[in-house]
């Protein structure tokens, strides 16, 4: 079992930690350097930093009205000032024991969500302020745990609008790649072919298979193809571009490809529709009543050169 760290390392993390919230970029640089030297010194000191973390981000979290009153003050960088000064947010934070107790009854949470075929779009609110708008037929998996928040989405489509934290990563695995927040709402859609990320607000990081990495900006999206490999980035393309939209019932596809209008398509109709490889690529620009799908359906041939086709019990999207 690993020790605690001892307190008064503890403390001396946490006035590390308030130096490098400062305005003074040179300070903070060098501050920096101070800090990492500091916890490489020992185990005990990479504990202390790991839990002083914490502490920093329950405060951060559970009393933002105490920021402003613990705003760290400018000082020198060398390390005796460094642990001298701030000394009275160091003392507020580490003698708050309770803290960390509090933050290992609070911290770990878990919870799993399956919607159904064509059921209306369910919301999810999870303890770190973060809103999820999960589409019919989606299928994820929420684990917090001190260190991280993950979804794994197994299946489906979901909406994502995340609550910043300091020092806990928000990441989405899928089948086919990770997605890491960088402070954002965007979509994540995997329909069984590849799986779409656009960015409705802020910036994601998306990593594929391979080693890939592109950042995605407001207004941009990107795919992860069959074999997990980074697709080109689009701008322009949203999908589900905003909380309220989802919630007013309504599909927004701008620039998509039929192929995955199709797929969101299939999870909401009684029977399943199928698109010719020649037309998969096909672009459709328009909003659609999410709870009317077989309006978008009977749409398509006046928007785009495709014709339905019935076939075994299936239909079918095919070149006019």
């Amino acid at each position: 079992m690993t020790e605690p760290a001892a307190p008064r390392k503890v403390q001396q993390a946490l006035v590390y930690l308030a130096a490098l919230q400062g305005d003074d970029p040179e300070r903070v640089r060098k501050t920096h350097g101070l800090a990492q030297r500091w916890r490489g010194r020992s185990a005990e000191h990479e504990r202390a930093w790991l839990e002083a973390e914490q502490r920093w981000q329950l405060v951060h979290r559970l009393a933002p009205q105490l920021r402003g009153a613990l705003q760290p003050q400018a000082c020198d960088v060398g390390r005796r000032r460094v642990l001298r000064q701030g000394g009275a947010l160091a003392l507020l934070l580490a003698a708050g024991g309770w803290l960390g107790w509090m933050y290992k009854r609070t911290a770990a949470f878990q919870q799993d969500l399956q919607t159904a075929h064509a059921q209306a779009p369910q919301a999810l609110a999870l303890p770190d302020g973060s809103q999820l708008l999960v589409a019919a037929e989606s299928n994820l998996r929420v684990r917090f745990d001190h260190g991280q928040r993950q979804v794994l989405l197994l299946h489906g489509n979901v909406f994502f609008d995340v609550a910043h934290e300091l020092w806990r990563p928000f990441l989405i695995s899928t089948r086919l790649g990770l997605v890491q927040v960088l402070g954002t709402a965007f979509t994540v859609s995997d329909r069984g072919d590849r799986v779409q990320v656009a960015v409705a607000r802020g910036r994601v990081q998306v990593r594929d298979l391979q080693g890939g990495e592109q950042v995605l900006q407001a207004g941009e999206r990107i795919c992860l193809d069959g074999q997990g490999r980074l697709g080109s980035l689009r701008a322009g393309g949203r999908f589900g571009p905003d909380l309220a939209h989802w919630q007013r019932g309504w599909w927004s596809f701008t620039d998509q490809p039929l192929v995955e209008v199709i797929g969101e398509l299939n999870a909401y109709v009684g029977r399943t529709v199928r698109v010719d490889p020649g037309v998969a690529n096909q672009r459709l620009t328009g909003s659609f009543p999410s709870d009317r799908p077989e309006v978008l359906l009977e749409a398509l041939p006046g928007i785009l050169p495709v014709r339905l086709l019935e076939q075994g019990g299936e239909r079918l999207v095919v070149p006019r």
